[in-house]
């Protein structure tokens, strides 16, 4: 995918795609372009989920931002993400999606 179109699907991502499986599903985007997606997918579902806590929406049912955050997680650990259970990121979100590293190529002596 160009990266004209994959930054319109960064600004909200949950416009685009109704669930997490739904954009794992989406041939035109290569794999770090999905993971990248679910990781800003779970940034914002964590700041929904600040802002219910702070009562600044309150049209998401009780539980519905943690159960997608759920979703979000085992389709990022499907692409072979890593994941971080102790992460926490600005705004408490408490991301866990984690950056890759670039793998080092071992030559063999």
């Amino acid at each position: 995918m160009d990266q004209q179109s994959f930054d319109k699907l960064v600004g909200d991502v949950s416009k685009h795609f109704a669930t997490p499986e739904a954009l794992l599903a989406e041939e035109s985007l290569t794999r770090d372009q999905k993971v990248a997606l679910l990781r800003q997918w779970e940034y914002d579902l964590h700041l929904l989920q600040v802002a219910t806590e702070e009562n600044m929406t309150g049209d998401a049912p009780p539980g519905a931002n943690a159960e997608k955050i759920r979703q979000v997680h085992a389709a990022a650990e499907t692409l072979g993400a890593e994941l971080d259970s102790e992460g926490s990121g600005a705004a408490k979100t408490g991301a866990v999606i984690k950056e890759e590293k670039p793998k080092k190529v071992s030559s063999a002596h």
